[in-house]
């Protein structure tokens, strides 16, 4: 098996075991030319990051994780999930089975 192989597998046990925590969400997922929506399983992470170097400000943040598996998600492709509307910014990580996205409200 192969390292993206067993990391997809992986990801979506631990995706499967967050779902049933109330952890992780599955969302409809539109890309950025406005094709037609497919589901998608994520891990929507809201929290606040720490701006400048001594963490004097801070700013909420959010940003998701998409299962590759499930789609090739790009800058400007708009997340539906519980109730709230992301639009993706810029890809922050991507391991092949896991693509982390900084995404902005509406």
């Amino acid at each position: 098996m192969s390292q993206r192989a067993f990391l997809n597998a992986f990801d979506a046990l631990a995706h499967q075991a967050f779902a049933a925590a109330g952890l992780a969400d599955t969302g409809r997922y539109t890309p950025p030319d406005g094709g037609p929506s497919i589901p998608v399983r994520v891990l929507v992470d809201r929290s606040t990051q720490q701006l400048g170097q001594f963490g004097t400000v801070n700013a909420p943040a959010v940003t998701v994780g998409y299962l590759t598996a499930d789609v090739d998600p790009a800058a400007g492709g708009v997340l539906l999930v519980d109730g709230d509307t992301y639009r993706n910014v810029r890809e922050i990580d991507n391991d092949g089975a896991l693509s982390r996205w900084e995404v902005r409200r509406g």
